[in-house]
């Protein structure tokens, strides 16, 4: 199953309800952290994902409420005592902005962190889940992010190997991994003869900010869920477009238009306060559509069922 939890839902300012964007994808021991705004290290704390976890940081775009609250996460890991590397993918000024904050802590980080400069394209690749790039149309450079989970084999079938005698250890291990094996008579048994059909894959696409552009379009091709700012309702079309920000009845139209399973809409204005506006211009033209709010969970099982449940985890 994988978990995704928003640590923060707001739009530029943050207000007493929603934090800065931040949202963390936990699966099997990994937590990936999709923007890091303000106060992020408090909401990681209050999510309980866990200090020392195998973690990746993927930042959209270097503008300051989608950055801000990384020095403060660095902090809380050294204080913390965080052993395991940490790697940072993104915009290239994230370099400098990452050296710059690990030089305010007095002793500099407890553990190896590593930040990747990274264009369109697949990034990250661990257990099953990877994560690709690719370029929106925001003011100035900005990537959104496709996860995917994938295997390439189905469930392993005991039986079914001893059917063919292959011996428990190590080429049981291989073929459930998808490799191929020989045994000593020389026959070779394949993956495919003892596992179910892989799964079908699972996608998760994180726009960052954006307008409505084609490479969204096309990463949010029959997406399972789809994550996306809807900073603006049609009413201030014309500052979104100035702004480089959808409304939500874009983001649904594109949705639509996608194929998407399931559409969460974050990053709205303020100015919506607890964004019932941004809500009823979506549903309308796709209905299967949420608004998020911190702390709210999302449990993807992996034959595509989404569970919604409130930070109470309810």
């Amino acid at each position: 199953m994988i978990e995704i939890v928003f640590l923060g839902s707001g739009g530029s300012i943050p207000t007493e309800t929603r934090n800065h964007p931040a949202i963390a994808i936990r699966y099997e021991g990994w937590v990936l952290l999709l923007d890091a705004g303000e106060d992020v290290q408090r909401q990681y704390e209050r999510a309980q994902l866990g200090l020392n976890k195998k973690m990746a940081i993927f930042v959209t775009h270097v503008h300051a409420d989608h950055v801000l609250g990384l020095p403060g996460l660095l902090l809380r890991f050294s204080l913390l005592g965080r052993t395991k590397p940490l790697n940072i993918y993104g915009p290239s000024e994230l370099i400098e902005y990452v050296k710059v904050s690990q030089s305010t802590i007095n002793l500099g980080t407890t553990f190896e962190t590593t930040v990747h400069a990274i264009g369109p394209g697949k990034v990250f690749n661990e257990q099953d889940l990877s994560v690709r790039a690719f370029e929106v149309d925001h003011r100035g450079y900005a990537l959104g992010y496709e996860v995917t989970w994938a295997r390439s084999t189905g469930r392993f079938l005991p039986a079914k190997a001893k059917e063919f005698g292959v011996p428990q250890g190590p080429q049981w291990r291989a073929l459930a991994a998808g490799e191929s094996v020989e045994l000593e008579d020389g026959t070779m048994v394949s993956s495919d003869d003892v596992t179910e059909p892989a799964p079908k894959p699972l996608k998760i696409v994180y726009s960052g900010d954006t307008r409505p552009c084609d490479t969204l379009r096309k990463a949010a091709k029959e997406a399972d869920v789809l994550i996306c700012e809807a900073m603006y309702t049609t009413d201030h079309a014309v500052l979104a477009e100035e702004r480089g920000h959808s409304t939500a009845a874009a983001v649904a139209e594109l949705a639509k238009d996608s194929g998407v399973k399931l559409l969460i809409l974050t990053h709205w204005s303020p100015r919506y306060h607890e964004g019932e506006e941004v809500i009823g211009e979506a549903r309308p033209i796709f209905p299967n559509s949420v608004l998020a709010h911190d702390l709210m969970r999302i449990r993807l099982r992996k034959d595509g069922t989404a569970t919604i449940m409130n930070s109470s985890g309810h």
